[in-house]
Formats: structure tokens, C-alpha cells, sequence
């Protein structure tokens, strides 16, 4: 972890910049992922790595590079330690969320807050086609288990499923955190007067939730043409005023403009007179569940 004196000296470096300098920075690169963003998911279309130029498809055990994580002919499980020996929990997550976000953005990352195990530092799962990638990190994984043989430093753990078959399970490897992710951890929570930590191109379910309220999701929904890619899941709870009645008619030809125009219920339902709406918003059937390790959600 980052030692207090480290955080010190490293804000006071920070403070002595002036904002316009920190400002013009943060700005470029800002320029820079989105530049890098937008290669990649062309890469991406082309069947190529961004980062090695090699087909994704190539393998070589002599060249670790992040793609391997899309299951190239030849990786196997026991070459995935090759890839984090050097690449650091946040290149992984910040790699496996960009791609996901080329294909289905947001809907791919399960990283909501409410879905996590209370147990755990760090729970989510993130999905990309066939590919469905977990990580998870309970707090003792955090602290390091000091009376174990393996897993002593702090670490966590990392599930792969290719077409809903476990490639690499979650007691495979206990994986070291690296510098560069007790640094992020530290900018995470706060700890850096002029840093802030925040998903752009990689953001999840969550940052959505965080960023738009539920009145902005409603006046925004639209059906899903497939309920199974279905980003929310939307319940609604009509009550009739005292001494009234809701019209069928009135339901009915709503879900007939719904059907025509695509626009939500949830938001039609706002035209009916004399009635309290309670509208509950979840994730969709097109949001991933996190991969527990002990247990999925609703079920024992």
C-alpha cells in the first residue's frame, strides 16, 4: 500500500503545479484515450490487437500481450500467470472493460455496487461476445492471508468462461496487486487533492446509475427489441387515486404506441390522470450476473 509519507509529498508535488498546467494535461490526455479508444475497437473490427498489431488470433507464449484474454488458438490457463507477472489488476480491468464497451457499452459491466458481496473489496464481471471475465477480491484478499501458504500479499482472484465454460477458475491463481494499483487504490479513495478516479471509455452499469437519474433513464428508455439484450428492467406499480378507476382502454392503446413507437411504458404511463406511478429500475437481462465465488445471484 502507499505509505502516508509517499501521499504527502506526492500532493505537495501536485500543489506546486499550477491548475491551468494541471488542467491542460488532464486534457490531453483526454485527447490520447480517446484516440486510443477509438484504434482499438477498429483493431478490434479487423481482428487485430491494438497494442501488438498481431491478428487476435495469434498466439505466442514468448510475447504476453493483453489479447490473450480473448482466448487466441493455444492460450491455455497455465499461460495467463506469463501475462500478470507484468500487467497490473487495472491494465487487466481497464483493457477487458474498453473491449467490452466496443461491443454493448455499459450494458457488458456488471460492476453495480448493490449486486457486490458485502465481503468484497472488489466484485464484478465483464462480458464481451462468448467471453465472460470476473475478478473478485474479498477484504482479507486485500490485507493478504499472513497465516497461508499461498496468498500472502494482498491479491485477487480472476474467472475466464468462453461460451460458459470455465477456462480460468477463481482458485486458479491468487494474484499479487502490483505498485501501479495500490497508487490507483489511493486515487480511488480520495487521497490525492487535484486526482479523481472515473471510468470514460471503460465505464459500467454503475457509473451509469451514478450519472443519470432515474427520471433521465425513464425519459430516455426505449423497448428493447430483444428482451434477452435488455440494458434495464423496468417494473411499474399503478395506483388509482381513492374514489377512482385506471381505464383498460387507456392501458391498451399504451401498449399499442409502445409497440409502434418504442417508447417505454414507464414513460407513457405518465399521461394517466388521477394515479400514482412507482417506477423501479434493475439490470436487465442483458447485463451480465457477477460471477460469484460461492454463489449467483438468487440463487443458494
Amino acid at each position: 500500500m502507499v505509505s502516508d509519507l509517499h501521499i504527502k509529498k506526492f500532493n505537495e508535488r501536485l500543489n506546486s503545479i499550477p491548475l491551468e498546467e494541471l488542467q491542460g494535461i488532464a486534457e490531453e490526455e483526454h485527447k490520447k484515450n480517446e484516440k486510443d479508444f477509438q484504434a482499438l475497437k477498429t483493431a478490434l473490427a479487423e481482428g487485430r490487437c491494438h497494442y501488438c498489431g498481431d491478428m487476435i488470433s495469434h498466439f505466442s507464449k514468448n510475447k504476453p500481450c493483453l489479447h490473450w484474454l480473448l482466448k487466441p488458438n493455444g492460450f491455455k490457463k497455465k499461460h495467463f500467470p506469463l501475462l500478470f507477472k507484468d500487467k497490473s489488476f487495472h491494465q487487466l480491468e481497464a483493457y477487458l472493460r474498453w473491449v467490452a464497451n466496443c461491443d454493448n457499452p455499459l450494458t457488458n459491466i456488471n460492476d453495480l455496487v448493490e449486486e457486490k458481496t458485502s465481503s468484497k473489496f472488489i466484485e464484478e464481471t465483464i462480458r464481451y461476445r462468448n467471453i465472460e471475465w470476473s475478478f473478485s477480491c474479498s477484504y482479507g484478499d486485500r490485507l493478504g492471508h499472513k497465516d497461508r501458504h499461498e496468498g500472502k500479499m494482498p491479491h485477487y482472484h480472476f474467472q475466464m468462461k468462453v461460451d460458459g465454460n470455465v477456462i480460468i477458475n477463481y482458485n486458479g491463481f491468487h494474484i499479487p496487486f502490483l505498485k501501479y494499483d495500490e497508487f490507483s487504490f489511493s486515487v480511488k479513495d480520495g487521497k490525492f487533492d487535484r486526482l479523481k478516479a472515473q471510468h470514460i471509455h471503460g465505464a459500467g452499469m454503475q457509473t451509469m446509475l451514478d450519472n443519470v437519474t432515474a427520471e433521465e433513464l425513464v425519459d430516455h428508455m426505449r423497448q428493447a427489441k430483444n428482451e434477452e439484450d435488455a440494458q434495464l428492467d423496468v417494473g411499474i406499480i399503478i395506483e388509482a387515486d381513492e374514489g377512482t378507476t385506471i381505464s383498460g382502454d387507456d392501458i391498451a392503446d399504451m401498449m399499442e404506441e409502445r409497440q409502434r413507437t418504442g417508447v417505454s411504458m414507464a414513460k407513457l404511463v405518465q399521461k394517466l390522470k388521477n394515479v400514482k406511478v412507482q417506477t423501479i429500475v434493475s439490470p436487465g437481462h442483458g447485463v451480465p450476473e457477477i460471477a460469484a465465488r460461492k454463489k449467483n445471484r438468487g440463487k443458494k
